[in-house]
């Protein structure tokens, strides 16, 4: 049997992280620059669209994501991280399904 979408999805978002830790110093974790890196790379259009490229929003970001303060993202902390994008990402998606609505039914 193969994987679901979801299943896959999953596998690549554990291998990423595993992929962008193994860059600098402990293999679990992500410094910043590793955070940095990963979401540049692998979300451009969103860090883009929504101006979440800019500097202070990714260090931010990794602030409230470091519960322990030990200026690491382990997997559980970057977790909490995936889940801000994906709400951004899930908000973004309501606002396209109205403008698409809206358009359609003259309501601009």
């Amino acid at each position: 049997m193969t994987d679901t979408r979801v299943e896959e999805s999953l596998f690549q978002i554990i291998h990423c992280y595993h992929e962008y830790a193994a860059r600098e110093g402990d293999a679990e974790t992500l410094s910043l620059e590793e955070l940095k890196a990963l979401l540049m790379d692998n979300v451009p259009r969103f860090m883009e669209t929504l101006g979440r490229k800019e500097p202070y929003y990714i260090t931010q970001l990794f602030r409230a994501a470091d519960k322990n303060q030990d200026n690491q993202i382990c997997f559980e902390e970057f977790l909490y991280i995936l889940g801000k994008l994906v709400k951004d990402y899930h908000l973004q998606y309501h606002r396209q399904l109205c403008a698409h609505y809206c358009t359609q039914h003259s309501l601009y």
